[in-house]
């Protein structure tokens, strides 16, 4: 089997490069302000689920009262859910894509969410592999200096 006959869940995802090339082939392009959940196996593959969710406050620290956890911030139940769900599907890492229409590739609010769950995964020992941004001119991966 070649390298271009491979399923996109087949790749092994070596570098942060590889991993952008299929952000861009399964996103494409930009069309609202969501995110995406997107995982990682443990042979270092894309897992299943590959999971959007829109409707995610503008500030990661706002705070709602959760059953489970009493009053957390966004950035944290969502953090906490991303680990369940992590135990449950056996995948080993998360990748988070910030995806918003328009040619801006890091507006405030992707700077605030990367940071607050780049901080959150190290608080609950979440693995987190690496966070983009999608938008209107393509893929570009978060870097700790574009968000600290």
């Amino acid at each position: 089997m070649t390298n271009s006959e491979e399923s996109v869940r087949d790749r092994v995802l070596h570098t942060d490069d590889q991993l952008s090339d299929v952000i861009q082939l399964l996103l494409q392009h930009a069309n609202q302000r969501q995110f995406w959940l997107l995982f990682i196996d443990e042979r270092g593959c894309l897992g299943d689920p590959v999971m959007p969710m829109a409707d995610y406050p503008e500030d990661p620290l706002e705070t709602v009262r959760v059953e489970d956890l009493g009053e957390v911030a966004h950035s944290h139940l969502l953090m906490h859910r991303i680990g369940a769900m992590l135990e449950i599907t056996g995948n080993s890492a998360v990748v988070l894509v910030w995806e918003h229409p328009g040619r801006e590739a890091i507006r405030k609010p992707d700077r605030a969410w990367a940071r607050a769950m780049a901080e959150q995964a190290a608080d609950l020992g979440i693995p987190l592999r690496a966070q983009f941004t999608l938008y209107g001119r393509g893929v570009r991966q978060l870097h700790p200096d574009d968000y600290l």
